[in-house]
């Protein structure tokens, strides 16, 4: 427990200035640096059960899925992540079977492209968010979201659960807890409105806007943190890597985030527009 308090003394203050400093530059960076251990740490999972992968190929495409993503507008053209998606796998498909001769190893490509595709993909998206106009605002309640939920879904789970989520999957979830989340998401983003956020950051309609964003967020983040609860049962470890001591690996901090960030980033872009 000690080392947990003193590693989260140490990363908030961290997070904070790469969220809130002026030029996007050191926040797109920590994405990069994080993209690379997460997907690292997949590939590790992986090894575990004998699922090979291109490991070192799969770790640069995620570097320049990131950075090529952060070129690219995708408020014009939206489908460019999957673009990037198909040409990365045509690639590797195309240079393995050029350079090895050996037609026999598409499970061990297919274990290579999935793991960039979540996290590259769904990252990228964070990058995207810290792009647009008041980027540093939306990042901000990014993490003020998904760090909100998680912490309000325990504590109401821990004093009220009864009836289990997904036993099969993440036996300590509770439906009591999740409802208690997605409440204490709601409060604390109206109290966030009116003493920090910019009065109408979205428009006429911002409180509507930011109470939708909270239930829409604490789904998506428990979806994420689920489906990294999947690959991890599947792997048989408890967590994704023991880079943080207590704490687990970086895959574990960012699941509920991977999920969330196009989620914000396709309501914000769109939604928003039409009420």
């Amino acid at each position: 427990m000690k080392t947990r308090i003193l590693l989260s003394l140490i990363l908030i203050p961290l997070l904070a200035f790469f969220v809130f400093f002026n030029n996007p530059a050191p926040f797109i960076g920590f994405v990069l640096l994080l993209g690379m251990v997460a997907v690292n740490e997949v590939y590790g999972m992986l090894d575990k059960i004998n699922m090979s992968s291109y490991r070192s190929s799969g770790i640069l495409f995620t570097l320049l899925v990131l950075v090529f993503s952060a070129r690219i507008n995708y408020l014009s053209n939206p489908a460019a992540l999957l673009m990037l998606a198909m040409a990365f796998f045509i690639m590797l498909l195309f240079f393995i079977v050029i350079f090895t001769r050996n037609t026999d190893n598409f499970q061990k490509i297919m274990n290579t492209v999935f793991p960039v595709i979540y996290i590259a993909g769904l990252g990228s998206f964070t990058i995207h968010l810290r792009l647009m106009e008041s980027g540093y605002y939306w990042i901000f309640l990014l993490f003020l979201y998904t760090f909100v939920y998680d912490g309000g879904a325990y504590f109401a789970g821990s004093f009220f659960g009864k009836n289990k989520l997904i036993p099969e999957i993440s036996p300590g979830k509770s439906i009591e807890g999740c409802l208690g989340g997605v409440l204490i998401n709601v409060l604390v983003v109206v109290i966030i409105k009116y003493t920090y956020l910019p009065k109408d950051i979205l428009g006429p309609n911002t409180l509507i806007h930011l109470i939708i964003l909270a239930v829409l967020l604490s789904i998506a983040g428990q979806a994420g943190d689920l489906a990294a609860s999947v690959i991890k049962r599947f792997c048989g470890v408890k967590n994704s890597s023991n880079l943080l001591p207590e704490m687990g690996g970086v895959l574990d901090k960012i699941d509920s985030t991977l999920f969330n960030a196009p989620v914000m980033f396709f309501y914000i872009t769109y939604i928003t527009k039409l009420f």
